[in-house]
């Protein structure tokens, strides 16, 4: 196991005690602990990873790193659960489904860890650190971006990736080769308008609730999370990249800035929201 996947354990432990289970008002039966492991889609091979999205650009993925946690398990029901209609591929830009709008639920089970995997990998990579649950239904999962350990939970400005990608994008005669660094920083907060007061917190772009998980967890069992990245993708338009600056090579580099001679693309864009989005996450309860 790398040192990069254990050197959150410690600082999780202090950081996230107010959303410990002891502290969860938990009703339901045994408490015990669990293994955890999050990879790429169950069926991935590299043929899954060329694939033809909304826009009609054929993509062909060779990178996809990301590093998550820590997860929460919750006993409030998702607010969607159903397939992508008509209204959902017309309005991309509404991918979040409201999750700022879920009920508060009650944590049942936690995992104060990160871990990093390749997401074009069917591979299961472990939680450095053993979950923590109460035996009861559980709905939904959290999954919490945030920063390394040793950097506050509220810090606007940090450099850890969470995610990194690289490919190319192919639509007719054009083809495009990218790169690019997604950081959940103060580059995604909404701008307060001007004569307003307050301001959206950083913590919360680095929170994604309401992922459907519907299970009952048994003692032995394993929690088992899946990532699509294809999904980052489905609105992504290569031909907005074209002011974008490049590698020596051509590369098209992806950008996310409010300020500067490029300013956030709609790429990269495409990626928050994909990465922010509860169907790009499945979570299942593995039976021993």
């Amino acid at each position: 196991m790398s040192a990069k996947r254990t050197s959150f354990v410690a600082f999780f432990l202090p950081v996230f005690a107010a959303v410990s289970l002891s502290c969860a008002g938990g009703t339901g039966g045994k408490r015990f602990d669990f293994d955890a492991r999050i990879g790429g889609i169950a069926s991935a091979d590299p043929s899954a990873f060329t694939f033809t999205n909304q826009n009609d650009w054929v993509i062909t993925l060779t990178r996809a790193e990301v590093t998550l946690g820590p997860i929460y398990l919750n006993v409030v029901t998702p607010l969607v659960d159903r397939p992508l209609g008509l209204l959902d591929r017309l309005v991309p830009s509404a991918w979040a489904r409201g999750e700022a709008h879920l009920d508060p639920g009650r944590i049942v089970g936690e995992v104060l860890a990160q871990a990093s995997f390749n997401a074009l990998s069917a591979e299961l990579v472990s939680f450095p650190l053993r979950g923590a649950l109460t035996e009861e239904q559980v709905h939904t999962a959290e999954v919490w971006f945030y920063p390394q350990a040793g950097v506050s939970a509220d810090v606007k400005k940090i450099d850890t990736p969470a995610l990194e990608v690289a490919g190319t994008a192919t639509r007719g005669d054009s083809t495009v080769a990218f790169r690019g660094t997604l950081i959940l920083n103060d580059a995604w907060l909404t701008d307060q308008p001007s004569g307003q007061q307050g301001s959206q917190p950083i913590t919360e772009i680095r929170k994604l609730r309401g992922i459907p998980a519907s299970f009952f967890p048994t003692q032995g069992g394993s929690l088992e999370l899946r990532f699509d990245v294809t999904r980052l993708f489905r609105g992504a338009n290569f031909s907005n990249l074209t002011q974008n600056p490049s590698d020596p090579d051509g590369t098209k580099l992806l950008v996310q800035s409010k300020a500067g001679p490029v300013t956030t693309d709609q790429v990269m864009t495409n990626l928050y929201q994909g990465l922010r989005d509860a169907s790009t996450y499945s979570a299942e309860w593995v039976k021993p």
